[in-house]
């Protein structure tokens, strides 16, 4: 069900390799803010804040990428596949600049990552809400193996049916992405939320875990100058939700970074 303010008419469609991708373009500015989402999500995720993002000095760009929403189904669901059909949606709707800010929430920060470490001269900057990380599930392990692996699989069997879950776990398995470190050079803002047993019986959302969580976030920017990291236990990995005002200052404090820089 869209909002009042999105009607039919703002979400729009784009063929790229010969896939339909739902997405929406609001607001204007010098600078093109590009969201990737979570696992399964799209564009009907961001719903409830797309009112305050169209009042940015920014052009917006929600896609909904390849299988989620309504946009089309394919077999390859990479991340090099995903940044490959996002390159050629900007490049369709002319949103193919050097002044992108790339903002991902959880998964799409992986997502955001890697398409920055194969574009540099492209993007601007980088903003990660509650992002995964790669290395994660060993670092959960490590902490105890058993747990960690229960919960895990408690998890695969409730997400079995969702092709990017599995794309995570291959992603877990390698314990690394292709980002040629972008994060430590880029200016980056980053969001963790520290807020304890969220799911009470996941290992993730435990004193431990969390710990985890704000460690292997901080690795992402400890090395870069020109970061930002904002802690919260206000809200839960849905931030950009839970914590719609932290989003929003988030994607202002990229944007008074670059027109300080």
């Amino acid at each position: 069900m869209l909002s009042a303010f999105v009607s039919a008419q703002d979400i729009r469609f784009a063929t790229v390799d010969n896939i339909k991708l739902e997405y929406i373009d609001i607001g204007a500015g010098d600078y093109t803010l590009v969201v990737e989402s979570g696992v399964g999500m799209g564009v009907d995720y961001w719903q409830p804040l797309l009112a305050d993002l169209a009042k940015l000095n920014v052009r917006t760009i929600v896609y909904s990428r390849a299988g989620n929403g309504q946009s089309g189904s394919v077999d390859d669901i990479s991340l090099s596949a995903s940044n490959r059909r996002l390159a050629l949606l900007l490049q369709t709707i002319k949103a193919d600049n050097d002044k992108l800010i790339l903002l991902g929430h959880s998964f799409g920060a992986l997502h955001v990552r890697t398409f920055a470490g194969r574009h540099p001269e492209k993007v601007a900057g980088i903003v990660l809400l509650d992002p995964s990380h790669e290395g994660f599930q060993n670092a959960l392990s490590a902490l105890d193996k058993d747990w960690a692996d229960r919960d895990n699989s408690r998890l695969n069997k409730m997400l079995q049916q969702q092709p990017e879950w599995q794309q995570l776990q291959q992603l877990y398995q390698q314990n690394a992405v292709a980002d040629h470190y972008i994060t430590q050079m880029l200016p980056t803002v980053l969001v963790t939320s520290s807020r304890l047993n969220e799911s009470n019986w996941w290992i993730g959302h435990s004193p431990q875990g969390k710990k985890v969580w704000r460690q292997l976030h901080a690795s992402l920017i400890d090395n870069n100058p020109n970061a930002v990291h904002f802690v919260t236990d206000k809200s839960g990995h849905n931030v950009p939700l839970d914590g719609k005002a932290l989003s929003l200052k988030a994607i202002d404090t990229m944007l008074f970074m670059l027109s300080a820089g």
